[in-house]
Order: C-alpha cells, then sequence, then structure tokens
C-alpha cells in the first residue's frame, strides 16, 4: 500500500493541475506518427522526421555519477531555500507501480512511449533525452535523479505533464497540438552569452491546414541564462489557431526575453495570465507583438532589466518593477507597476526569494486571485498573523 500512495498522490496533483484546462475543444486531429534516426525535423510539423540515435534509446554520455548525484536545486544557482515546502528536485517514483514505466531499468525510452497508456507515467531515471520524440495523449514524462532533456521534446495531442528535469541549451518542450498541458518543476539552463534561439517552453499553433487550440501551464520551472524562456504563437489565416497559456510562480535569471507572445494570422488569438513569476536581468520581460485580447498579468516582480511589459494591451496588478530602465515599454490598458528594492536574499547566485521586510511581502490585497502555492509549493497566501491573509509579489511566498 505504502507503494502505491506516492503515485497516487502524484496522480491526483497532475489531474488537478491538467484536468480543469481541458475544455471542449472537439475532435482533434491527429498528426501521424514521427521516426527516430533521421535527420531533425520542425517539432510543428506533423510529417517531419525526428532525430534519435536511430534506435530510439537516450544518450548516456550525459548520465549523472552512479551514486545517484542531482543536478542543482530548481530554486537556481547553488543557493537553495532552506524550508521548501517540497523536495526542490523531484524524487523518483517506485517503478513497481502498475502506472511507472521507468527508463532504463524496465524498458528502454523507445518502447516505454510506446506502450506508455493514459494516466501512465514515463520516468527517466538519470539519462539524458535527446531530441525527437512525442509524449502521448495523457501521460506524465517525468525525470529524476538528474534526467536532462537535451533536445526538444513534444506533446502529442489530449493532455500531458513534463515534469523534474533539467533541460540544456539545446531542449524546448513543444505543444503544438489541441489538448491541455502543464509543464512544471524542470530547471531550464543556458550558458550565459550562448548563442542558443529556442524557447525553454513553446506553445503554438502555427500549421496551416491543421486547427489546434492549445491550452498550456507553465508553473514552478527555473529559467536561467538563455536568450527565450516561454513562448506563446500563432500564425495563419483560415482554420482555428488559439492559445491559452498560464504562466505563474516562475523564476527567470538572465533571460533576455522570459516570455515572448506573438499572436499572427487572422485568426490566431492568443489568451495569456502572466502571474507571480519573479524575473531578474532581462531585457524585455514580456514581450507582446500584435496580440488581440488584453494580456492579464498579476503579483509579478521586476528586477533589473530594461523593459518589464511592451507591446499589445495588458493589464499589470500587484506587480513591482526596481532598476527597471522603462517599465511599461508601453502603458497598460489598467493598473501600474509599484517601485521599491524587494531585498532579493541573494540574486547574484540565484537565490530570489524575499528578505523581511520586504515591501513586496504581504503586497497582495487580500481577496485577489491568486495561485494557491509558490514555486516551493508552500500554501500562498501565508500572510502576517492576525490579519486577513495577503499574498506576496513574485514567486516565492514568504512563510
Amino acid at each position: 500500500m505504502l507503494r502505491l500512495t506516492s503515485v497516487m498522490r502524484h496522480r491526483l496533483s497532475s489531474a488537478k493541475s491538467v484536468l480543469p484546462g481541458v475544455i471542449a475543444l472537439g475532435a482533434f486531429v491527429a498528426c501521424g506518427e514521427l521516426r527516430s534516426g533521421n535527420p531533425a525535423g520542425d517539432p510543428n510539423d506533423p510529417n517531419a522526421v525526428l532525430d534519435g540515435d536511430g534506435g530510439g534509446n537516450p544518450r548516456s554520455d550525459d548520465t549523472p555519477p552512479p551514486d545517484g548525484s542531482a543536478p542543482p536545486p530548481v530554486t537556481g544557482g547553488d543557493a537553495a531555500p532552506s524550508s521548501a515546502c517540497r523536495p526542490a528536485v523531484l524524487d523518483c517514483l517506485d517503478p513497481t507501480a502498475d502506472d511507472v514505466l521507468e527508463v532504463p531499468s524496465e524498458k528502454t525510452f523507445q518502447e516505454a512511449l510506446a506502450t506508455a497508456k493514459a494516466n501512465d507515467v514515463v520516468q527517466v531515471r538519470g539519462l539524458s533525452i535527446p531530441s525527437g520524440y512525442r509524449i502521448p495523449p495523457y501521460v506524465t514524462l517525468r525525470g529524476c535523479a538528474g534526467a536532462k532533456l537535451v533536445g526538444w521534446v513534444a506533446f502529442k495531442g489530449g493532455a500531458g505533464t513534463v515534469e523534474g528535469f533539467t533541460v540544456t541549451p539545446a531542449g524546448t518542450v513543444y505543444a503544438p497540438e489541441t489538448g491541455s498541458y502543464v509543464v512544471r518543476q524542470n530547471r531550464f539552463v543556458g550558458a550565459p552569452g550562448g548563442g542558443q534561439s529556442e524557447p525553454g517552453v513553446s506553445g503554438s499553433s502555427i500549421e496551416a491546414y491543421i486547427s489546434a487550440q492549445v491550452n498550456l501551464v507553465v508553473e514552478a520551472n527555473v529559467f536561467e541564462d538563455r536568450p527565450l524562456g516561454v513562448e506563446g504563437r500563432t500564425r495563419y489565416d483560415t482554420l482555428t489557431h488559439q492559445v491559452a497559456l498560464t504562466v505563474r510562480n516562475n523564476t527567470f535569471r538572465g533571460v533576455a526575453r522570459p516570455i515572448l507572445l506573438n499572436e499572427a494570422g487572422l485568426v490566431g488569438v492568443i489568451d495569456a495570465r502572466i502571474e507571480h513569476n519573479t524575473f531578474y536581468d532581462f531585457e524585455t520581460a514580456i514581450d507582446l507583438f500584435d496580440v488581440g485580447r488584453i494580456s492579464k498579468t498579476s503579483g509579478n516582480l521586476f528586477v533589473k532589466g530594461t523593459k518589464a511589459i511592451s507591446g499589445s494591451p495588458y493589464e499589470v496588478h500587484h506587480s513591482f518593477a526596481w532598476e527597471v530602465t522603462t517599465p511599461a515599454g508601453t502603458p497598460p490598458n489598467a493598473g501600474a507597476f509599484a517601485s521599491g528594492d524587494p531585498l532579493l536574499v541573494d540574486p547574484a547566485n540565484g537565490d530570489l526569494r524575499l528578505r523581511a521586510g520586504s515591501p513586496a511581502i504581504d503586497a497582495v490585497p487580500s481577496g485577489t486571485p491568486i495561485p494557491g502555492d509558490d514555486l516551493q509549493g508552500c500554501p500562498r497566501p501565508a500572510g502576517a498573523a492576525g490579519s486577513p491573509p495577503r499574498a506576496d509579489v513574485g514567486a516565492y511566498e514568504n512563510q
């Protein structure tokens, strides 16, 4: 019974994250199967050919040492919060559970994807996954014990989750087909001054002859030293091209463009909610191109950058900007930025928590819609004792 309990808890957590976002999307167009072992293709192209190692197995050259050492905590840098409410690095689930398919102890990665059923977890223990794999519908891809994504993976439709990986500079998680998806508790890393240009996470509907309604939640991730963090894109003038994007409880440090939304085409629709993220050292934190609907932003913390938000219409509520040259690149439709030193613990080394006395603590009024927890899984709001609960600005809630 104890073996199943952790898996059951994981299932309930996944269901809470994915199922509320599954709306009546209608029948989605199934894309053709892709092959491994050939030149890389575009994950948005259903007829593309994937690259792999020829046998559908992950590379092992980046496998962590046999002592099971894990990557740095998902809090970023070397400074881990001292009282996280959940493990900074996801534990491995019990591989003997019926709904857990473990790679490599039970199956190769290709075999696990081929046999996974709805509600299964494909657990990658300590291996590196190259480009060219699609995640079956309603399956969770979980990394543990130092697992990495060193290339791109894409959801095949329906619903799905990616969690627990270190995603290297060449890695991207794509959501290009109709469905509801969650990307959470991963660490997206780059190299300072590196040349990679692909986003860490992409939700897109950009195929000329295929309709897509993509519902994507990006939460509790750490993004570091990448040119681009999260993107939402649409294209073309016919059929249906919609992206509903929620970005919450993430940190972006040294990311030039943490969030980019680009709505192209006559029928393209991007509906975005961006809340309780912490942005540090950026060019334009939230970049909006031709987005018709008003993007909703709330509870975000912007520190040390050029522009906080710029472009298409947006609202800004309960958000701080500090040492930002031009907080509002274009004036908001509603709301304004507050200003004040947020007193981050050690931002240069990746600790973006709030120190005692920060004006960002308890700065979100009681009754404001907020996420139920923070990046660490700690309850939000914590609030001051004896007062109506108020939430903190940014990805971390001071407990």
